[in-house]
């Protein structure tokens, strides 16, 4: 158990176990950057040539992407398995860097694939604490059957808007844009409707 209050605002991007990856975080990223936020962090996609798998992309400048994993169990070099996929924990290290580079200045965090890697305590577990304690706003792209596990990890309130992967992003982007004013715009739901 993390000593972290969540003093600073967080908001919900929320996924669900076998849902498709897509870009909606980077579409997201880009329209808080769109309305003049200044965005630090990362987003996680399919590997270029698709395959089984994955990089990291710095959301706050441009870096060249970082493979993260892949499906399988046999690690090689420089990788460590964890229930069917291997990883680098050596890109979890310059995903932090990237974050804590770009955190001066920047007006919201965004982490995104918070899955069960996470929820044991590994993966991008140093960034999440990072960006609550010095980020003005923390998006986290949760899966849903993990939620309960991150918000007790991470001392959680409620976010401050909540969006699941496939709704619109407009609302839920200019209910952030507009987190200093007491309530979300209209199409940012509330965790506990």
């Amino acid at each position: 158990m993390s000593s972290l209050p969540a003093r600073r605002p967080w908001a919900l991007f929320l996924t669900h176990p076998g849902q498709q990856k897509s870009d909606e975080v980077f579409r997201l990223a880009a329209a808080l950057s769109g309305s003049g936020l200044r965005v630090a962090g990362f987003a996680q996609r399919r590997a270029d040539g698709g395959g089984c798998g994955y990089e990291l992309v710095s959301l706050g400048r441009t870096e060249p992407s970082l493979a993260v994993g892949r499906r399988g169990r046999t690690p090689g070099p420089g990788e460590e398995a964890f229930c069917n996929c291997v990883f680098r924990p050596d890109a979890f290290i310059t995903a932090r860097g990237w974050l804590e580079r770009d955190l001066a200045g920047a007006d919201v965090a965004i982490i995104d694939e918070l899955s069960r890697l996470e929820s044991t305590g590994g993966g991008h577990v140093p960034a999440v604490s990072l960006a609550l304690r010095q980020a003005p706003l923390t998006v986290l792209s949760v899966r849903a059957d993990l939620l309960s596990t991150f918000m007790e990890r991470f001392e959680l309130g409620e976010p401050f808007a909540v969006i699941e992967r496939g709704d619109p992003l407009g609302g839920f982007a200019a209910a952030l844009c507009g987190l200093r004013r007491a309530t979300p715009e209209p199409g940012a739901r509330s965790l506990h409707p």
